[in-house]
């Protein structure tokens, strides 16, 4: 390998670290998403969020339940 291939591969190997840390950055700021997600026996997920109407019952008792087992208090 010569040395320009050498750089070059530097160049790609740095430029993919600052993207993937720009990218991981903009993740853990982000406002959490609720979602409800149904596995299926045959491996299958389906995922709805807060967008979708039939999701907003569900979550609304996810919450519920979830509120039930970790009261603040506690």
């Amino acid at each position: 390998m010569t040395r320009r291939n050498k750089v070059i591969a530097g160049l790609v190997v740095a430029a993919g670290s600052v993207a993937g840390a720009f990218y991981m950055r903009q993740q853990l700021q982000s406002e959490p998403r609720e979602r409800a997600g149904f596995y299926f026996s045959d491996g299958t997920l389906l995922e709805l969020g807060p967008e979708d109407a039939a999701a907003e019952e569900l979550l609304k008792q996810g919450r519920e339940l979830l509120a039930r087992a970790h009261p603040k208090g506690s």
